[in-house]
C-alpha cells in the first residue's frame, strides 16, 4: 500500500491547521481523555500502579486506532497529523483574549483567559492578564507546535499520538495534591521527560526568530538558559524565559490560585513595564519561531526520507544515518 512521503505529510498538516484550526467537534484528544477517564474508573484506586498501567492501557489503544487507521488509508497520517498540531486555534485563543482586553473590557478579558489557564483570573489587574496571556501563549508554544513536529520528526506518527496521550493524561491526572498525587505521577513525569528536549528547542526557536522582530534573540537565549530552571516545570519555563528575554520583561511572580497568592520566581530581567502591545509583538514572533521550527524539521524530515527511513528512530534501526 502506497504511503504518502513525510514531508508531504508535515506540509500538508499544517497547511490545514493554517487554513481552519481545530475542528469544533470530533476532536480526538477527546477520546483520549475518555478513555483515560475509563481507565481512571478501573485503576484508580491503586494509585502509582494505576497510573502507569492507565498510561499503558490509554497508549494501546489510542495508537491501535492511529496506525491501524493509517494502515488502512494512508492519507489519513495527515489527517491525524492536523489534529495533534493547534497552531491557529493558540493563536485565535491568544486574540479572543486581547481584543476585549485592548479595548478596557476586562471583565471579558478575564472570562476568556479563563479558558486558557488555571489561574483564579478575576483577581489579575490589566496587566496580570497581559502576563497570564504571554506565559500561556510561550508554554503552548511548545505543546501545540515544537512537540508534536519534534516527536512526528523522531518516531513517526505513533511517536506524535504517544506524546498527545501523556500530555492529555497529565493534563486530567497531573496534580500533587490528592486524589491524583500518586496516581498522576507516571502521566505527569511521561510528559515532562517528552517535552524534555522540544522545550529548550522552542526556547531557541524564539531565540532565532527574535532579530526579525527587532527584539533581542541574545537576551531571549541567555534568558532562557540562566533562568529558566526557576520556573516549578522543567520544560515550561524554557519559551517563557525565551519570551520574556526576547520582549524585555518579566513574566511569573505572584500568581492567584485557588483563593490564595502563589509566591512564583519572576523570569527575564525588565527593561520595561508590560503592556497591551506586548500580546500582539510575542503572537508575531511565535509565528515567525513557528515558520523557522517548520523549515528545521522539515529539512530533517526531507534527510530522513532521502536516507530511506521515515523517522528518526527508524534511521537509527537501520543504520541509515549517513554519518
Amino acid at each position: 500500500m502506497k504511503v504518502l512521503p513525510p514531508p508531504l505529510v508535515l506540509l500538508a498538516a499544517l497547511g490545514l491547521d493554517a487554513l481552519i484550526g481545530d475542528p469544533a467537534f470530533g476532536h480526538p484528544v477527546r477520546l483520549i481523555g475518555k478513555l483515560g477517564e475509563w481507565c481512571y474508573g478501573l485503576f484508580g484506586r491503586f494509585g502509582l500502579t494505576g497510573g502507569f498501567l492507565t498510561l499503558a492501557l490509554t497508549a494501546v489503544l489510542f495508537e491501535t486506532l492511529v496506525i491501524g487507521s493509517t494502515w488502512l488509508f494512508p492519507v489519513l497520517e495527515v489527517v491525524w497529523l492536523f489534529y495533534f498540531v493547534a497552531l491557529r486555534s493558540l493563536l485565535r485563543e491568544v486574540l479572543a483574549v486581547y481584543k476585549p482586553l485592548r479595548e478596557g473590557d476586562l471583565r471579558s478579558a478575564r472570562k476568556r483567559l479563563s479558558y486558557l489557564v488555571s489561574r483564579d483570573t478575576e483577581r489579575l489587574d490589566e496587566k496580570g492578564l497581559v502576563r497570564g496571556l504571554l506565559e500561556t501563549l510561550s508554554e503552548n508554544f511548545n505543546d501545540a507546535f515544537c512537540g508534536p513536529l519534534f516527536w512526528y520528526v523522531v518516531a513517526g506518527l505513533p511517536g506524535v499520538a504517544f506524546y498527545k496521550v501523556a500530555e492529555t493524561l497529565d493534563s486530567m491526572f497531573g496534580y500533587r495534591h490528592e486524589p491524583f498525587r500518586r496516581f498522576g505521577f507516571f502521566p505527569a513525569r511521561t510528559d515532562d521527560l517528552l517535552n524534555f528536549l522540544p522545550a529548550r528547542l522552542a526556547a531557541f526557536f524564539i531565540a532565532l526568530a527574535a532579530p526579525f522582530c527587532r527584539l533581542s534573540g541574545r537576551r531571549a537565549l541567555k534568558t532562557a538558559l540562566t533562568e529558566a530552571h526557576k520556573h516549578a516545570s522543567p520544560n515550561a519555563g524554557w519559551p517563557e524565559a525565551a519570551l520574556a528575554g526576547a520582549l524585555g520583561v518579566a513574566l511569573g511572580g505572584p500568581t492567584p490560585y485557588h483563593g490564595r497568592i502563589e509566591s512564583r520566581p519572576y523570569l527575564g530581567t525588565p527593561l520595561r513595564e508590560i503592556e497591551k502591545g506586548d500580546i500582539k509583538l510575542a503572537t508575531k514572533l511565535i509565528k515567525l519561531s513557528a515558520v523557522i521550527a517548520l523549515l528545521i524539521f522539515l529539512v530533517a524530515e526531507v534527510w530522513l526520507w532521502k536516507s530511506g527511513c521515515r523517522s528518526l528512530i527508524g534511521a537509527i534501526m537501520k543504520g541509515r544515518l549517513g554519518i
